[in-house]
C-alpha cells in the first residue's frame, strides 16, 4: 500500500492519481508525526511526504526513528518537493539509508 503525506496540491495531484492513503496539511505539527508513526505501524510499503512538512524538526524526527527501527526494508519513506521545486538540503535522507543498507555512500 501506498500513502501520502502533502500539502493540498500534493495530495489532490495523487488522489487523482488514484492513492486512496492521503494526509492533506496546510501547515505540519505533531499530527504528522503520528500519521508517520501509525503508516508504519499498519505495514504501509510506501509514504510519500512533502518535502517541507518532513523538514520540520518533529517529523524528521519521526522519520529518522521508523529508519532506524525498520528491520526490513518497509516502510520506504520518499519525500517529495512541492509545486515551488525542491528544498536545498543539508543532509541526503535517501543517501543516508543506502549507506546504512550497503555500507557505502553512493554520490
Amino acid at each position: 500500500m501506498i500513502a501520502v503525506i502533502g500539502d493540498p496540491e500534493t495530495a489532490t495531484g495523487f488522489r487523482l492519481a488514484g492513492v486512496e492513503e492521503v494526509y492533506e496539511y496546510s501547515e505540519g505539527g505533531e499530527d504528522v508525526a503520528r500519521v508517520l508513526d501509525k503508516l508504519a505501524k499498519v505495514g504501509v510499503a510506501i509514504v510519500i511526504i512533502n518535502e517541507k512538512l518532513a523538514a520540520e524538526a518533529k517529523n524528521r524526527e519521526k522519520i529518522r526513528e521508523i529508519n532506524a527501527k525498520k528491520k526490513g526494508v518497509i516502510p520506504i519513506i520518499v519525500e517529495v518537493p512541492n509545486k515551488k521545486g525542491p528544498m536545498a538540503k543539508e543532509i541526503d535522507e535517501i543517501g543516508r539509508l543506502i549507506k546504512r543498507a550497503v555500507g557505502v555512500a553512493v554520490q
